[in-house]
């Protein structure tokens, strides 16, 4: 999965518009991303990229571009 790929799916799973994220959207400024967003972040993890995130590992996470670099470091280990 490529970073486009990631925004799109991300999109998805948080019901976004098609072309609102960019990897500089503060996920805060989000109103979906929540305590159900973050669990629909982690499912998308999980089940298209076979990575397992902990809450803590997000909650560090500001922006689209931080949880694309959570996700390629849980794709290298």
């Amino acid at each position: 999965m490529d970073r486009n790929q990631f925004v799109a799916a991300l999109e998805s799973a948080l019901q976004i518009d098609k072309g609102i994220l960019t990897p500089e959207t503060v996920l805060d400024s989000l109103e979906s991303w929540d305590s159900l967003g973050v669990l629909e972040f982690q499912a998308l993890a999980d089940e298209e990229l076979n990575v397992q995130v902990e809450p803590t590992e997000i909650g560090v996470c500001r922006t689209v571009e931080d949880l694309w670099k959570l996700m390629q470091a849980g794709e290298k280990s």
